[in-house]
């Protein structure tokens, strides 16, 4: 399993030209993230990429020299954000191989039926939209608990609130909708942006989640914390079911098992030395007790006797 660390931005769209990549990147270093995600956009939803084929989604772009470059800076994932607006998508993507060569896959549903699909049967780990798209679709309740039920996340996007204004209200509409469906769990936020100046740093953008109605610990989880647990899902439904190897990071020391158990025996037997003797004395101690209670009831009875006798 490959191994990430915060702080993360998990949306930087991929740009054919490489100076404008590097130099995202090298913001980003310099802001103090360290693993970041590279986005594909597939569009299911056109007619031409809906063709009868063995595998209809595209294969990771070849960012071998980008990783090479940050190796030691920053952790660069791959991941893929597919467009849809019917069920259809399901098919293709338990059909995909191109799919599980990708580290995320997110769902960005144009339609309302698309939406409660992508949070209750969607097989990937992101929800998220377009803002300048003019998207304004809403999640109703129930399909917003039954993504956090299923471990999907939940995506907001700075940069189009930085860029333009009507955006931003579609952005904070939208945010505040998740507040209000589900009190903003699984929310996790990206940047989505397109070059270097619609950058923020990790602090910067935990801040601005109070705009978008989250609480100090969800904004600072939805850059950290949240991210690790969304890579983690990810992999396991990328992977699936596999073998796990532990290395130790020390020295092994054995211990002697016979010497243990002796040690254990000597303690239990000192124990029991004790119950009894607390037994013993607590016997003693009642029967002194009824020894002096009886003669107490003696001497009360004696003036009794001498009463009838006189």
């Amino acid at each position: 399993m490959e191994e990430t660390k915060g702080f993360y931005d998990l949306c930087v769209p991929y740009n054919k030209d490489e100076k404008i990549l590097r130099e995202i990147c090298k913001e980003l270093v310099e802001l103090g993230y360290k693993t970041i995600a590279i986005e594909q956009v597939f569009d299911h939803s056109k007619k031409d990429n809906v063709k009868r084929a063995a595998d209809i989604f595209p294969e990771p772009v070849n960012i071998k020299w980008l990783q090479d470059e940050f190796k030691n800076k920053l952790k660069i994932l791959q991941r893929l954000t597919i467009i849809y607006m019917d069920v259809a998508v399901a098919h293709a993507m338990g059909n995909s191989l191109n799919l599980k060569k990708f580290n995320l896959v997110a769902g960005q549903p144009k339609t309302d039926a698309a939406l409660t699909h992508c949070c209750t049967t969607f097989n990937g780990d992101i929800v998220t939209f377009d803002a300048q798209a003019g998207s304004r679709i809403y999640v109703n309740r129930k399909a917003y608990q039954v993504a956090v039920k299923r471990g999907i996340f939940f995506e907001i996007k700075y940069s189009p609130l930085i860029v333009d204004t009507n955006f931003r209200k579609d952005i904070i509409k939208i945010a505040h909708n998740y507040f209000v469906r589900g009190k903003s769990k699984s929310i996790i936020i990206s940047s989505g942006a397109t070059n270097p100046f619609e950058l923020r740093g990790p602090y910067d953008v935990a801040n601005l989640s109070f705009i978008f109605g989250l609480s100090e610990d969800q904004g600072k989880c939805a850059i950290d914390r949240f991210c690790r647990q969304l890579f983690l899902r990810a992999e396991s439904r990328r992977i699936g079911k596999t073998i796990m190897f532990v290395k130790s990071a020390g020295p092994i020391v054995f211990s002697d098992s016979s010497s243990s158990d002796n040690d254990e025996d000597e303690r239990m037997q000192k124990l029991e030395l004790k119950n009894e003797e607390d037994v013993i004395k607590f016997s003693k101690s009642s029967d002194s007790e009824q020894d002096n209670n009886e003669e107490a009831d003696d001497d009360d009875e004696q003036p009794n006797k001498k009463k009838k006798l006189s």
